[in-house]
């Protein structure tokens, strides 16, 4: 696996900026240690869920810092250089955009300097002001210092079909350089709720030879099927299948 930084990108919140991240951490950790990066250190949700394990450093940074860009993005880089981890993903808070896509050339630069492949996925509202973000974002913000091979538009699928989604039917689709995926929804909403409150890597959750406690076996299973298929739509954007 290839040096690689992954940031979970996407402006509004509830879009599943975080189910993203989380599965990037777990596809990563089956090629090594993984740096996972908060960037709202008020809300880490993601990061409690792999705080103390060996394999996942766990850090927060305040990426959403309007009008003090560049020196939330210093902190970030001084983090970059001293850990030197090869696999780090990033999970932007809502409103991320603000702040980055106004150093997009030095996170670019950043990662050319440390050798990182960027990839970068933006999960969508199915409204008209979120397409409207998306193409900012391609024409002069994050999106656009990307190699178009390694930027990805993500469609909830919780959010509905993806042919309901605005971008979907907007004509800039069409030209847009940026690869698709869909983000599996998880519809037992028992299921979810274990899945939520309980910590730990998902991989080892829906282990059926170890159900963590409290949960009913179509939990589990649930959960086995959604990660299973999550995992597969997110493996084409490391270049796995």
């Amino acid at each position: 696996m290839e040096r690689t930084l992954y940031i979970s990108h996407g402006d509004k919140g509830g879009v599943g900026k975080s189910y993203l991240s989380m599965l990037a951490v777990e596809y990563l950790l089956r090629f090594g240690h993984v740096s996972l990066i908060e960037a709202d250190p008020t809300q880490p949700d993601l990061g409690v869920r792999y705080m103390g394990l060996e394999d996942v450093a766990v850090g927060a940074l305040p990426l959403n810092k309007a009008g003090d860009a560049e020196n939330a993005l210093s902190a970030f880089g001084e983090m970059m250089e001293r850990t030197n981890v090869d696999l780090v993903v990033v999970n932007l808070p809502a409103g991320a955009g603000e702040t980055l896509d106004s150093t997009a050339g030095m996170i670019r630069d950043l990662s050319d300097a440390l050798e990182y492949r960027l990839i970068v996925t933006y999960a969508l509202e199915k409204n008209r002001v979120a397409s409207d973000a998306l193409i900012k974002s391609m024409s002069r913000g994050l999106l656009s210092v990307v190699d178009t091979d390694k930027r990805f538009v993500a469609y909830p699928e919780y959010k509905g079909k993806v042919e309901t989604f605005d971008w979907y039917n907007r004509p800039e689709r069409e030209k847009a350089e940026i690869g698709e995926l869909i983000v599996p929804s998880l519809g037992n909403r028992s299921a979810l709720s274990k899945l939520e409150a309980t910590r730990g890597r998902v991989a080892d959750l829906v282990d059926k030879s170890n159900r963590p406690e409290g949960w009913m076996i179509l939990d589990q299973s649930s959960v086995y099927r959604w990660y299973q298929s999550s995992i597969a739509a997110i493996a084409p954007i490391f270049g796995g299948e």
